[in-house]
């Protein structure tokens, strides 16, 4: 599971939200407040997520072989 949203954190992120909406349609007692709060949260969380899927790795070392950045 925790495999699944480090590679497709948008798409959890995606499902969070279309769940808390659907279950305040039907009825779910939860203020605006208390909605935007539990999605704040989870965008901030799968953010980090996201973030390592996108940002590129930087090799410090350089490879074998190849002189040093100066």
């Amino acid at each position: 599971m925790w495999n699944f949203i480090r590679q497709e954190p948008a798409l959890v992120l995606g499902v969070v939200q279309a769940v808390i909406a659907l279950a305040v349609s039907f009825g779910l007692g939860l203020s605006a407040d208390q909605i935007g709060a539990i999605l704040a949260v989870s965008a901030a969380l799968l953010a980090l997520a996201t973030r390592s899927q996108v940002v590129p790795v930087v090799n410090v070392r350089g490879l074998p072989g190849e002189p040093p950045a100066q």
